[in-house]
Parts: structure tokens; sequence; C-alpha cells
């Protein structure tokens, strides 16, 4: 209940004053720490440090994803959970498509 509370509080919880941006690789692995940590799941990239001390598995599951792409680890774990609508105050964005390779 506190993490709903939390997410209905108008604070931003994503540390971008509610702009969405397109995140790069190498901006994604730079959130790699328990104050600052970014993690993307299918595509969509979510700040996760306000949501630390809520998580049921803890923070060290958390950082296990830290600055990367949580999906394969996120869908062992719990599938099933509504992850978008449980983070979606948290969303920071969409990763940045890779440019493809000249033919």
């Amino acid at each position: 209940m506190d993490w709903i509370r939390l997410t209905k509080s108008g604070k931003d919880l994503t540390g971008l004053k509610g702009r969405l941006i397109e995140v790069t690789e190498e901006e994604l692995k730079k959130h790699n720490k328990k104050d600052d940590c970014w993690i993307c799941i299918r595509g969509f990239v979510y700040n996760v440090s306000p949501y630390m001390e809520y998580h049921p598995g803890g923070e060290d599951e958390l950082m296990r994803a830290a600055g990367s792409d949580g999906t394969d680890l996120f869908d062992q774990v719990h599938r099933w959970v509504n992850y978008e609508s449980m983070l979606k105050e948290c969303l920071v964005g969409r990763m940045a498509m890779k440019p493809a390779l000249p033919k």
C-alpha cells in the first residue's frame, strides 16, 4: 500500500520532471547504482530507485538488472506481474533503436 500511496502522491519518481526520453544503451548503463537505478523491461526504461525499498524480493534482486535489460530476469521470476501499471510513474522512456548497419 505504501508504494501505491507514493505513486499517487504526485512526486516525480522519474527524476525527469515528467519528460519521456529515448534512452541509449550507453545511457542506460550509467544508471546502475541503488540511488540511480534504471532497468529496461521489454523496451521501456524505468527508474526503479524509488521502488527499491518496496520490492518484495529486496534491493539485491533489482540490482541484478541495474543499468541493463532486465526482461529475461523479470520473466524468470514473475512474468505474471503487471509491471507497466505498477511502475508507470517511474517510466523514463523507451530504448533507442539501434541504427541499421550499412550494406
